[in-house]
């Protein structure tokens, strides 16, 4: 059931290799900095930092793999017009973008409930000028299946923007700096790392842009080719960031409206942020595994539909219980998360209700993909859309009665909305993952990780961090072998784990 790689050329195995690797390291820092980050700050100065970080992430987002995927694709085909004209598209729109903010950067801070947070947006500005030199770059490396500069430059942009975040952090506990400054410095981490990586890349790049740069103007003719396919493939590959941008936007002012104060405000949002870095761990297994193998079942479909639809079938079952099981895992384990690495349990219902989203999330990645590679690219933009807009419209209401418990049902219902829809529009059988024996294994699970943090009632966040590890490692043990015992899967289904080979 996996990417036979036998079958690809050497080369291939190994740029796909790097950039898996590459992608896995990147993300898991970029999940695992705001952790330490939040301990020397606290609540509000973990707040403070998240307010900027949906707009620095949806830019980093674009650069790093969207817009690189984009240019790759087009370079391949030789499309030399087309990506003259998105060159000089992107560097307008990026300028243009870039001015919106600039002028308009003292409002989006107070739009934020944070006045203070308004150099951080002409910091975000700067990035995003960066976007068109670095993406060229990457997506030109790409399309010669040269991995090396996108695989190396991802890693070191998050070192070298992990690292001042840090540093900003201990000055904010050493030096006695705001919480706001704080964050502003560690926004210009980013800038300090684009501009690094951008020197990086030309020095190392065998590609010159200034060839993409003659002419006097965009023609829309040469733009026809990236149609709403790349629309929508850049629009999903923000998704969560832009809802995440939303929750920025109306969550602490509407929570103040509610009647709580504005440093209680910040400090109840910045215990609803503790979700994102969890979310994040979530979700890079899940994403290592489609980034594995959905290039199969995009080849399959082109030439063997019977073996796509089994496959594809397949796949959906192992996303399904893959995904259910570590939502499980993981809410069965927050208590002790919480308190291991923030210090206190607070917010956990709400972020109960956020983790959540890990299987929902996994689970729509897996129908916008098989929608994409049949070309339902209409209707899944359609979905994508109304998804946003019940999602701007549920944020509000739910979180003026309900608190950052309503903050995260607005992101979990507008994802479940999302999710139904595409599976109407999914032909997959249903009936396949109603399966007593997955639920047994499940109950197993659970009355083991409890069980093992009832025997092991540490207290502090020492003993917390112990009984995270011990329970952790009992809940996979207990469902693994429950699993084998009960031959709860097909062994079609345990050959999409990386570490079992296909009988």
């Amino acid at each position: 059931m996996r990417l036979n790689l036998e079958k690809l050329p050497h080369k291939t195995k190994q740029s796909s290799l790097l950039i898996v690797i590459s992608g896995f390291m990147s993300k898991l820092l970029a999940a695992s900095y705001r952790i330490p980050y939040q301990n020397l700050v606290g609540d509000r100065g973990f707040y403070a930092y998240q307010q900027i970080y949906p707009l620095l992430g949806i830019i980093s987002a674009l650069g790093l793999t969207a817009l690189p995927n984009v240019i790759a694709s087009m370079a391949q085909k030789k499309k030399q017009l087309q990506l003259a004209a998105l060159f000089k598209l992107q560097c307008y729109t990026s300028f243009l973008l870039s001015g919106i903010l600039v002028l308009s950067h003292k409002a989006l801070a107070s739009w934020m409930g944070a006045q203070q947070l308004a150099p951080s947006i002409v910091i975000t500005a700067m990035v995003l000028l960066i976007v068109p030199f670095i993406s060229f770059y990457r997506g030109l490396a790409q399309a010669d299946m040269n991995m090396a500069p996108t695989a190396l430059s991802q890693v070191l942009e998050q070192i070298i923007r992990v690292a001042i975040i840090i540093v900003a952090a201990l000055c904010y506990r050493v030096l006695g700096w705001t919480v706001y400054l704080t964050a502003n410095v560690a926004a210009f981490g980013n800038l300090v790392a684009s501009l690094v990586i951008l020197a990086y890349l030309k020095r190392h790049s065998a590609y010159s842009l200034k060839s993409f740069l003659s002419g006097d103007t965009v023609a829309i003719r040469d733009l026809t080719s990236l149609g709403l396919p790349t629309l929508v493939f850049l629009l999903f590959s923000i998704y969560l960031l832009v809802f995440q941008l939303i929750d920025s936007l109306l969550v602490k002012n509407i929570l103040v409206s509610s009647g709580l104060s504005e440093i209680t405000a910040e400090m109840t949002k910045g215990v609803y942020d503790r979700g994102q870095p969890l979310l994040q761990f979530g979700l890079i297994f899940s994403t290592a595994l489609f980034t594995a193998y959905l290039p199969n079942l995009t080849v399959l479909f082109h030439i063997k539909r019977e073996s796509y639809r089994e496959q594809s079938q397949c796949f959906f079952e192992f996303i399904f219980y893959f995904s259910l099981t570590l939502t499980v895992g993981f809410i069965s384990i927050l208590h002790l998360m919480n308190r291991a690495l923030f210090e206190d349990n607070k917010g956990w219902l709400a972020l109960v209700v956020y983790l959540m989203i890990i299987a929902v999330s996994s689970m729509i990645q897996f129908f916008h993909q098989k929608c994409f590679i049949e070309d339902h690219i209409k209707q899944s933009l359609l979905i994508l859309l109304f998804g946003f807009l019940l999602k701007l419209g549920l944020t509000p209401i739910l979180t003026y009665y309900y608190a950052i418990v309503g903050s995260s049902l607005s992101t979990l219902i507008p994802l479940l909305v999302v999710l139904l829809l595409y599976a109407v529009l999914a032909d997959i059988d249903f009936k396949a993952i109603v399966n007593a024996k997955y639920g047994l294994a499940l109950v197993i699970m659970l009355m083991c990780v409890l069980t093992s943090q009832y025997c092991l009632p540490l207290s502090g966040r020492l003993g917390a961090l112990i009984s995270l590890l011990v329970s952790s490692a009992v809940g996979l043990s207990s469902f693994l072998i429950a699993c084998k015992k009960l031959g709860v899967f097909k062994e079609k289904l345990w050959s999409f784990l990386p570490f079992v080979k296909e009988k």
